[in-house]
């Protein structure tokens, strides 16, 4: 998968609807997609979809249980 460009002084990255769906045009459609907190090393679980606005699409992530979050040290 594409890198996702480095957060800037702005705030996060932003992805567009158009640049996510050209990169999952890539696979397959039984293939399976995962969500990762790199910084927590922490598993995600999709929760669901909502559009606040129409120029805004907010996808919602759960934790998922059997990965706790990593406790610096």
């Amino acid at each position: 998968m594409n890198e996702i460009p480095s957060q800037s002084a702005e705030g996060p990255p932003i992805i567009t609807v158009g640049e996510l769906k050209a990169e999952l045009s890539r696979w397959p459609d039984a293939a399976a997609v995962t969500f990762r907190c790199p910084l927590q090393g922490q598993e995600l679980r999709f929760y669901r979809v909502q559009s606040p606005s129409s120029d805004i699409v907010q996808v919602e992530l759960n934790q998922y249980p059997e990965t706790p979050p990593v406790v610096p040290a």
